[in-house]
């Protein structure tokens, strides 16, 4: 498999220290799999990684400024083309995954300690948090480092989460304990108070007092290194204490090998890698019980230390060396050793990836294409369909027209586009559309129009948000094939969508896909040649589902086909039609009073008026009178919906309600309603609503922002 590891931990000319575990596990994924690393770095050099088996491209990448995180989203959208499955590791690694969907399997390791806990981290980092935990719900697969850190992950993501270890180095060779004078207990990790350095001095001084001939040496530097050293002076153990400062991780070894113990009052590790390469090298630990270290460290290996004093841990030191003393290297390893093998990390991250691998390929969507002319570019949409592996089928249904004809305008070699014959006489493209959501068998289903086009594989990036989120519908991303987005729903959210809360009734067509299992029942309004999808789609919207939105490309594209039967103009009743079955629907009148009030403020916002406005001066001699009773209707089925208009749309409600205004006055208040800087267009008559969701100002900001989202 062809994996791309994105991160921005790896060791550099400057911090040759940095991503060490990271490395660790680029290199055990090189065992089975073609790895490309994508480095986003501030800046300096990146050391080389060990092996030649490893691509490595270097990209320039501040967190703090926006144009270096959009230009590494380019550069993972293009690398994730060559790519079977991307890999990124590490918290900041997510920010350019703001801007791009890698398009493919997607899984990502976290090891941040913060997430656990806050507090041991700066202001800056601490303010991450938040954008962190809502990033990661967006992979396919989360690997968490410990199990702590993977149930806080599992509170924000609805997605699976594993937890795999990280590596754990072992020595070439095991070395006894000195057992000589004095005892040396070694440290291994940053001069921060989350380690307790200070503990460890303190600790130290008691050992002293009680008798003990013991000395500390601590690899590891930090802003505490100056206050420490005055501390060890206070207390008069300056000649006991040794600060080695950073060293490379290839020299930890030769310190743990020179130790008869291991010390490290830590409040809390994530997983805790400095203690696990003590024991693996055999030497009994002390270490703080706050961590996923609980999880391996026990006795007589180790003790954990419930309470974070210095009187605590010169207890446990004297207890671990009283525990180990007729104990050899080997036993002290051997329970670590065989908890953190290489091997079942190894067969751990197969399964992972074989589990996305699964999730992300099915074959189990099925797409409807409904086509009446062979004139249209069939080829274009049943292509599009097929370049992506999770579609089972493709379901061309034949509308009046001879499948042959059909079939040699795809133009496609590929068994698993299928072509139906279907003539019902009607010019609706309901009948075709019901008919191949009757022949579907897939788990999911998805329905598209004859002259549209999906970006390459889109289905497959739909079908995995759907697997991550576990949603029943997945909404997908529109834009016209000129390159203007379609800005609906006007939602920023993108997963567990309601229907009134975002604004889903403005998404009529249900592009995306759906779960055969939960909506494979419903069906397209019959006979209607307009608005045969508007019952369709609410009933999804309001369901109460778990729905999510598709983010960041993989589009389906709108072309505008010449006599394209969804744009051509009709009569006033026959293009309303949709909306008058559908408010007088039983299923809809038992929507909450909010549904329906959101339902109601679309349809007066979009569909009434916009049928009225592409009416100026063309009105049919019964459209007016037509129009007055449905107006009624639809006030009576959402009474309030009408408040949340705007002052210009409240105008044109009441010239639309009764046949005293002349046409030219409904047309004239048609365009005024149209001039949308107005305060007559963003105002309400009533002020206690003027900043409701579905009024004019926020629902104009909410549209604006979700065409640039």
């Amino acid at each position: 498999m062809k994996v791309l590891v994105v991160t921005t931990w790896l060791p550099t000319k400057e911090q040759p220290d940095a991503g060490s575990f990271i490395v660790r596990d680029i290199e055990l994924l090189c065992r089975d799999h073609d790895v490309e690393v994508l480095h986003l770095t501030p800046g300096g050099e990146t050391l080389p990684l060990p092996g030649d088996r490893t691509a490595l491209l270097t990209v320039p990448m501040s967190p703090a400024n926006p144009i270096s995180v959009r230009r590494a989203a380019r550069a993972i959208a293009e690398r994730s083309r060559e790519a079977d499955l991307v890999h990124s590791m590490a918290p900041s690694t997510l920010l350019p995954f703001l801007f791009v969907n890698p398009g493919r399997p997607w899984v990502h390791t976290e090891h941040w300690s913060a997430l656990l806990a806050p507090s041991t981290v700066g202001i800056a980092a601490r303010a991450a948090i938040p954008l962190t935990m809502r990033l990661i719900r967006r992979p396919d697969l989360v690997i968490a480092v410990g199990q702590r850190l993977a149930e806080a992950i599992k509170r924000s993501r609805v997605g699976p989460t594993v937890v795999i270890p990280n590596s754990v180095e072992r020595p070439a060779k095991l070395h006894e304990r000195p057992r000589g004078t004095p005892t040396i207990l070694a440290s291994v990790g940053g001069l921060v108070p989350r380690k307790g350095p200070d503990v460890a001095i303190r600790a130290l001084a008691l050992l002293r007092d009680r008798g003990e001939d013991v000395r500390l040496v601590w690899a590891g530097d930090g802003p505490m290194r100056d206050e420490l050293a005055a501390l060890a002076v206070q207390l008069e153990v300056e000649d006991r204490v040794q600060f080695l400062g950073r060293i490379a991780p290839e020299a930890v070894g030769d310190v743990l090998a020179e130790a008869d113990a291991f010390l490290l009052p830590t409040t809390m590790e994530t997983f805790g890698v400095a203690i696990a390469e003590a024991l693996v090298a055999g030497r009994p630990v002390v270490v703080g019980a706050d961590g996923e270290q609980a999880a391996f460290v026990a006795e007589p290996d180790g003790v954990l230390v419930q309470l974070q004093t210095p009187e605590a841990y010169a207890d446990a030191v004297q207890r671990v060396l009283g525990l180990n003393a007729g104990r050899s290297a080997v036993e002290i390893a051997a329970a670590t050793t065989a908890r953190f093998d290489e091997d079942t990390r190894r067969t751990a991250y197969a399964a992972a990836y074989e589990r996305v691998a699964a999730d992300s390929s099915g074959p189990d969507v099925d797409v409807v294409i409904a086509v009446h002319d062979s004139g249209r570019r069939i080829d274009r949409a049943v292509q599009s369909a097929l370049t992506s592996k999770s579609v089972a089928r493709v379901i061309v249904v034949c509308h009046g027209v001879e499948p042959g004809a059909i079939r040699e305008a795809a133009a496609v070699d590929d068994a698993r586009a299928e072509y139906i014959d279907f003539r019902d006489g009607i010019r609706s493209p309901a009948g075709p559309f019901n008919r191949g959501l009757e022949s579907a068998t897939g788990r999911f289903l998805a329905v598209m129009g004859s002259d549209d086009e999906l970006a390459p594989g889109a289905i497959d990036a739909w079908r995995r948000t759907a697997m991550r989120d576990r949603a029943d519908a997945v909404i997908a991303p529109v834009r016209h094939a000129r390159g203007l987005r379609v800005p609906t729903p006007p939602t920023l959210r993108h997963r567990r969508l309601q229907g009134a809360k975002d604004r889903l009734a403005y998404r009529t067509a249900p592009l995306g896909i759906f779960n055969r299992e939960r909506f494979g029942d419903l069906r397209f309004t019959p006979g209607l040649a307009t608005g045969e999808d508007l019952a369709f789609s609410i009933r999804i919207w309001f369901s109460g589902a778990v729905i999510s939105r598709h983010v960041a490309g993989d589009e389906y594209i709108i072309h505008d086909g010449d006599g394209r039967v969804t744009f051509s103009t009709r009569p006033l009743a026959d293009e309303l039609r949709a909306v008058e079955l559908l408010i007088d629907d039983p299923g809809m009148l038992a929507l909450p009073a909010r549904d329906r009030t959101a339902i109601a403020v679309k349809l007066w916002r979009v569909t009434v008026f916009g049928a009225a406005h592409q009416r100026i001066e063309e009105w049919g001699p019964s459209d007016r009178e037509w129009l007055v009773g449905l107006v009624a209707a639809l006030r009576e089925f959402a009474p309030e919906a009408i408040d949340l208009l705007s002052r210009a749309d409240r105008d044109l409600v009441e010239a639309l309600a009764s046949l005293v205004a002349t046409d030219r006055m409904v047309d004239e208040l048609s365009r005024r309603r149209r001039r949308f800087a107005t305060p007559s267009a963003l105002m309400t008559r009533k002020m206690t609503v003027m900043f409701a969701r579905d009024a004019p100002l926020r629902f104009i900001v909410a549209s604006l922002l979700a065409r640039y989202r």
